[in-house]
């Protein structure tokens, strides 16, 4: 069985796959954006943005991910320049990006507000969806999982806290952001939107 515990719900669900999203995000308040290019890591950082978001469409947008890109562009920003898988691939000094606006969460993979000309905007913030972990942690108990798709490492860890679940039997597939131990019968990282499910024997 195919567990998977990401933020929104997959399309390619099968009838044996369970989506069981384990974070939830909320809002913060927080200020509106004026009309400067845009860094946006995350389509989350959109989603909670409390101001009209029609006075940015025509700006610039820095993305990563071919996932996020179309969830921008499906939003109505016309201008949108993909720079590749990870925060790390937005080289801030390579091209002329500043001045630009972040929007992020509370939880990131690189800080662009250390750079000169980037006002940043936390739009929200992420915490654990303790039901879903639940469930996941009676389905390992029960022998009834055997692969974990995994999305952030907040969800490894708080799995991992959990000294007395046996993980020996789960295959765990993780982002490039999740550090598991060895007590899981297997691990394998995958990028976002580009989950290979494991074939079932014939």
């Amino acid at each position: 069985m195919n567990v998977f515990t990401q933020l929104n719900k997959p399309s390619d669900l099968e009838d044996s796959d369970i989506w069981l999203p384990c974070l939830v995000t909320e809002t913060v308040d927080h200020f509106s954006a004026w009309k400067q290019p845009l860094i946006v890591t995350h389509r989350a950082a959109l989603d909670h943005y409390q101001h009209d978001l029609k006075p940015l469409l025509n700006q610039h947008v820095h993305c990563i991910g071919p996932k996020t890109y179309d969830q921008i562009v499906d939003m109505g920003f016309t201008n949108v320049h993909l720079h590749g898988f990870y925060a790390d691939d937005i080289k801030m000094n390579q091209a002329p990006i500043t001045p630009c606006t972040w929007l992020h969460g509370d939880r990131y993979r690189k800080d662009f507000s250390k750079f000169t000309g980037v006002t940043a905007i936390q739009t929200y913030k992420t915490s654990l969806q303790e039901s879903s972990l639940d469930t996941v942690t009676r389905m390992i108990t029960a022998n009834e999982l055997e692969h974990l798709w995994v999305y952030s490492d907040m969800v490894v860890q708080a799995l991992e806290s959990n000294k007395k679940l046996d993980r020996s039997k789960v295959k765990l597939f993780h982002t490039e952001s999740c550090k598991p131990d060895n007590n899981w019968k297997m691990v394998k990282d995958f990028y976002p939107g580009q989950e290979e499910k494991p074939k079932a024997p014939l």
